[in-house]
């Protein structure tokens, strides 16, 4: 049995925000979201997720995750955030479970890593095991103290090494697997004699190792899946690497991206076969694109927009909130907020949906077969009925219905006779 402990209860100084650390978005979706999503195909019996600072905007971004919360009033180090952690724990059938404990600022590991760790720890039947990584530029990591045997003999912060340790290229990376017993007994015997008068997780390592527990190891091959997160520079070449990821799921998934550099498609987005997105799209998450779907150049599609199969989407339109259907085409320069629309529908070019009145946002509909020419706005609330055609340069006042097959043109639009 698994229990998961993430650490998720500092501020995150260099940040430079009053929103904390954890909840900073990362490709549509908060630090900590990608830390539980990586935990969650090990199926953790509970997950415990450790809080501090602004704790109340921490656990109100979670409403429905299953989460127990710890608090840290006082954040005296990684071994404490751990221990009030631990003590969270409920009791279950396995009375001494094993206990994976991540930092929450590491978004980028991946699932399958943390089960080889699990896997490794299992196996060697190991009572404590760290995920490793040898990087190229080590600065601010832990280092690993090896014997010439091989086995962990230390971890060292780098306030607390010397200059010859500084040297060592395999680092701790922050993810640990302790036997629930083992991390409360050793616990109990490291102090606060360091450079940062903490209380240290590695020294309940490095404690265990000393008392002749098994501690294992398990090496993740890519130093960019340990990267962490904590500044905004951080940050940002996180969603890059996090981005880069996504895009080659999708292209190996038989979706056509012309140009990765320059597209950004967040966390959440579904996307259907054979679809392509054109260079310097931006699509955020909770869009849903059909089969045969085509999207920018120039493109941007918010929150809540759904594009049936077929529909096509062209450069310098925004969608937000908004459902087109299928074979419907909205090629050029176009806004389209909170609209619905339907089959086979030709949206011209600089349409404009005004669906905000200066209170509230309103429903605009455009039933299928519809033509919409050029340089038209619908004030909403408005709809336009089943093959009906609007002239270029009109403007559909609100509640003002067009029926099906009606000819409406001018400012305001008026009905005209079918020639």
């Amino acid at each position: 049995m698994i229990v998961s402990v993430i650490l998720a209860a500092g501020k995150g100084t260099r940040m430079h925000s009053d929103l904390p650390k954890v909840l900073h978005p990362l490709l549509g979706a908060p630090l900590l979201e990608h830390v539980l999503d990586s935990a969650e195909p090990l199926s953790p019996a509970q997950k415990v997720v450790v809080i501090g600072h602004a704790r109340q905007h921490v656990q109100a971004a979670f409403p429905a995750r299953g989460i127990t919360w710890a608090v840290q009033d006082t954040q005296l180090g990684t071994a404490h955030a751990a221990h009030c952690g631990v003590e969270a724990i409920l009791p279950v059938r396995d009375e001494d479970p094993h206990v994976l404990i991540l930092n929450g600022d590491l978004p980028l590991v991946r699932p399958e890593t943390l089960k080889a760790l699990l896997d490794e720890h299992v196996r060697s039947e190991a009572k404590v095991s760290i995920l490793t990584c040898d990087l190229q530029a080590p600065a601010g990591y832990g280092r690993v103290v090896r014997s010439k045997e091989g086995f962990v003999v230390g971890i060292v912060e780098e306030k607390d090494a010397d200059a010859s340790t500084k040297l060592i290229q395999e680092v701790n990376v922050g993810i640990y697997v302790f036997r629930l017993s083992v991390f409360k007994e050793f616990y109990k015997r490291i102090g606060r004699e360091n450079a940062q008068g903490e209380l240290y997780l590695t020294d309940v390592v490095v404690q265990a190792a000393r008392a002749g527990r098994k501690v294992a190891t398990f090496k993740v091959a890519c130093e960019r899946e340990v990267a962490q997160v904590n500044s905004r520079a951080e940050l940002a070449r996180a969603s890059q690497l996090l981005r880069e990821r996504i895009l080659d799921n999708y292209m190996l998934e038989g979706i056509s991206i012309d140009d990765p550099a320059s597209t950004y498609i967040e966390k959440g987005v579904r996307i259907g076969l054979e679809s392509r997105i054109y260079p310097f799209t931006v699509i955020h998450r909770g869009v849903e694109i059909g089969e045969r779907c085509e999207v920018g150049p120039f493109a941007h599609l918010r929150s809540g927009t759904r594009i049936a199969d077929g529909g096509s989407i062209g450069n310098f339109v925004e969608i937000k909130n908004s459902t087109v259907g299928i074979g419907t085409k909205v090629r050029h320069l176009a806004y389209v907020g909170d609209g619905e629309i339907g089959a086979h529908v030709n949206i011209g070019a600089g349409t404009i949906f005004a669906n905000y009145d200066g209170k509230a946002k309103h429903k605009t509909v455009v039933k299928d077969g519809a033509f919409v020419g050029s340089g038209t706005v619908l004030v909403a609330p408005v709809t336009i009925g089943s093959g009906a055609v609007t002239g270029a340069g009109s403007v559909v006042l609100r509640n003002h219905d067009v029926a099906d097959g009606d000819v409406v043109v001018g400012v305001p639009a008026k009905t005209i006779k079918r020639n």
